[in-house]
């Protein structure tokens, strides 16, 4: 069956993110970005542009009965999203985060229940595989509900679908995630490696021509720094038939450098801190710190005021 819509899913390590294009308004359609329903606080569901990369194990009776029901789903045994994110700053050893990192982590079975890592045995614990599928099943859910309407025909299951991955996963990542999605229910899906999409965007961009800007035998140098990973691809301009053509020639190893790695700088500079000052934290207090360390840095980079200015770490 054709595709009526063309799907891009950012499966991103912190957060997840949904452009669509409907082919019915022809080469020139405008690209959409889904705003995915969530749970922001019990009871509480909001369209937000972003999903949270997060999933919050539920512990029973923790909650009001409806607490997480969302339009598709009435007593969840976990939360995805928002308010996953929130929650695991104060119960830390019942959220799942990055769950994409852990799909390259080749030293684990990242098909057995590995997370929450660290936590109680109580705590129910899940694959990184399923963690991921995780928030690929909420997405298709959320597309479902307000853009199919419940017509199975534009379900997203049926459209063109492309999931982001770092250029650099290797192909035990790479068929892991495809191994997700169809664990989410989408199997029509296509792997489109993140510096390439970012190198597409720019070639794309309405106000200039990429071709006035290189010229042969240039190389473009493609840097993607997200929440888990770091990404470097060079791109090298060379000419076919007289036309400029762009060719990958190179992928950097894979790195495990990001966002995360601020939180945790951030998180270990204050415990040593606290030290000097003679407070010593546990191990859940310094799970704590980690998620309380994320939410100041987002505080910080939202603020484009104090973003442009300068920050020094104190205390090493």
């Amino acid at each position: 069956m054709e595709s009526r819509y063309i799907i891009g899913i950012d499966l991103g390590t912190t957060n997840c993110a949904v452009a669509y294009v409907d082919t019915h308004g022809g080469r020139d359609a405008p690209i959409h970005f889904l705003h995915i329903p969530q749970v922001v606080s019990p009871g509480n569901v909001e369209n937000l542009s972003l999903l949270p990369s997060f999933s919050y194990q539920i512990k029973e009776k923790e909650f009001p009965e409806g607490s997480f029901d969302l339009p598709w789903r009435q007593a969840p045994k976990y939360v995805v999203g928002a308010y996953a994110r929130e929650r695991g700053a104060q119960v830390p050893d019942r959220v799942i985060s990055s769950p994409k990192s852990w799909l390259s982590y080749t030293a684990a079975d990242r098909t057995a229940p590995l997370l929450p890592w660290d936590a109680r045995e109580e705590v129910a614990h899940i694959s990184p595989v399923d963690a991921s599928a995780r928030l690929l099943e909420h997405i298709r859910h959320a597309w479902n509900h307000l853009v199919a309407a419940g017509n199975p025909d534009l379900f997203l299951e049926a459209q063109e679908v492309f999931v982001t991955v770092p250029a650099s996963f290797d192909a035990s990542a790479r068929e892991l995630t495809v191994r997700a999605a169809e664990k989410a229910g989408i199997s029509r899906v296509t792997l489109l490696e993140e510096p390439q999409a970012a190198f597409y965007a720019w070639i794309e961009r309405p106000t200039r021509r990429w071709q006035d800007e290189v010229r042969v035998g240039d190389v473009i140098l493609v840097c993607d720094i997200g929440g888990g990973t770091t990404d470097f691809s060079l791109i090298l301009v060379s000419e076919k038939a007289g036309e400029l053509f762009l060719e990958r020639i190179a992928v950097g190893d894979h790195i495990l450098l990001g966002g995360d790695n601020m939180d945790l700088t951030l998180a270990y500079t204050m415990r040593r801190r606290l030290a000097a000052e003679g407070t010593k934290l546990d191990s859940w207090q310094m799970r704590g710190l980690l998620h309380a360390a994320r939410q100041a840095k987002e505080a910080l980079f939202a603020d484009r005021e104090r973003a442009s200015h300068p920050v020094t770490i104190l205390g090493k």
